[in-house]
């Protein structure tokens, strides 16, 4: 099985390396893309949409014949688009405590309303309309259950994420009628949204198999091993 593992925001592709080393180790070939936008380094993440980040995976995944979406928080709505144009591909969607849209809604249309204005108010303030997540309110909100070498091991790596990939209205023409397979994996101990937010997503889904992972929001971060078993149940 191949596996295309798409990344939530403030992280690239690196995120899922532990999780991508089980995969491959019972025998899975894996693809951890690094969205456009959140490279490292001193990118110019101006202007990059949520379709911008879609027309650079497409471009990515040229080569590959059939293989599985997984997506996790914000890389929900991309492997939506994904699946919109590349339906015929697509063996499974995975979503990993992931949005799941409506087409003409934004990500920004189904978070809860303080969170909405916070990450536009931190938007308001860059020069480049990106999102700059304070480091201790990630450890605390996406992966309380880390250790604190592993928190500031990630903290150290986060990169601003582009507004534009909340506020573009997603335009679905197929996704929901495209026959493609999906899963919902919840991770249990989530406290970045109430967990009612990802049960209305899953609920979004044609008769989605369900699974259940312990770990916070970055469970592919502090808990890889389980969140590796779950994704293979999922894919089942």
């Amino acid at each position: 099985m191949k596996l295309v593992l798409v990344h939530g925001g403030w992280q690239g592709g690196w995120a899922w390396d532990a999780v991508a080393g089980e995969l491959r180790a019972a025998g899975h070939e894996v693809f951890a893309p690094t969205l456009r936008g959140l490279e490292d380094g001193p990118v110019d993440r101006a202007g990059v949409t949520l379709t911008t980040m879609v027309d650079d995976l497409v471009r990515q995944l040229a080569a590959f014949d059939r293989f599985v979406l997984v997506g996790h928080s914000g890389g929900g709505p991309v492997i939506q688009l994904v699946t919109e144009r590349l339906a015929g591909r697509v063996e499974r969607t995975v979503f990993v405590d992931a949005w799941v849209l409506l087409d003409g809604e934004c990500i920004n249309g189904v978070l809860p309303a303080e969170l909405v204005s916070g990450v536009r108010a931190l938007a308001e303030q860059s020069a480049d309309n990106t999102i700059d997540l304070p480091p201790a309110l990630w450890s605390a909100s996406f992966m309380q259950d880390a250790d604190a070498a592993t928190a500031d091991a990630v903290t150290a790596r986060l990169v601003p994420t582009p507004f534009g990939w909340f506020t573009e209205p997603v335009r679905l023409s197929r996704f929901f009628t495209s026959g493609v397979p999906s899963s919902y994996v919840y991770l249990r101990e989530d406290q970045a949204v109430p967990q009612s937010v990802y049960q209305a997503a899953a609920a979004r889904l044609a008769d989605p198999r369900i699974v259940s992972c312990a770990g916070s929001h970055e469970a592919m971060l502090t808990n890889p091993g389980e969140l590796a078993a779950a994704l293979l149940k999922a894919t089942a």
